[in-house]
């Protein structure tokens, strides 16, 4: 579902309530502005996060047998990715329609492990300790 499409539901349901309540004192209407004006914040901050999440192709932290090790974009939805099953890497194309075999690699890439929280907190709380 898009943004926007999202966004106008948001929109409506929100509009749709505030017509429907009772008329009710000044101090009680910015009470419920406020409200509206947080969660149309909180809504709005979600979606955002998702398109910088999907935008920036965040790794997935999930383990298991599969991971991707590498990704390149070449387009605006086109990508290459080197996918690791096991011990074998595979290179694959990536488009908006599919996701196609380029190649089985020989010489598989060196993979980095990615840096644990704790040592990331620690390097950052030191930093600040300084």
């Amino acid at each position: 579902m898009s943004a926007r499409v999202v966004m106008g539901a948001a929109l409506a349901l929100l509009s749709s309530a505030a017509v429907a309540a009772e008329p009710v004192s000044a101090g009680a209407n910015d009470q419920m502005a406020t409200m509206v004006a947080s969660l149309v914040g909180v809504v709005g901050l979600i979606i955002v996060l998702a398109v910088l999440a999907r935008r920036f192709n965040l790794p997935n932290s999930v383990g298991g047998p599969m991971k991707t090790v590498a990704m390149l974009p070449v387009g605006t939805k086109e990508r290459v990715a080197v996918i690791q099953v096991g011990e074998q890497q595979y290179l694959v194309g990536i488009t908006g329609q599919n996701v196609t075999l380029l190649d089985k690699l020989e010489q598989p890439l060196e993979t980095a492990a990615a840096p644990q929280f704790a040592s990331v907190l620690a390097k950052f709380n030191k930093k600040r300790e300084s």
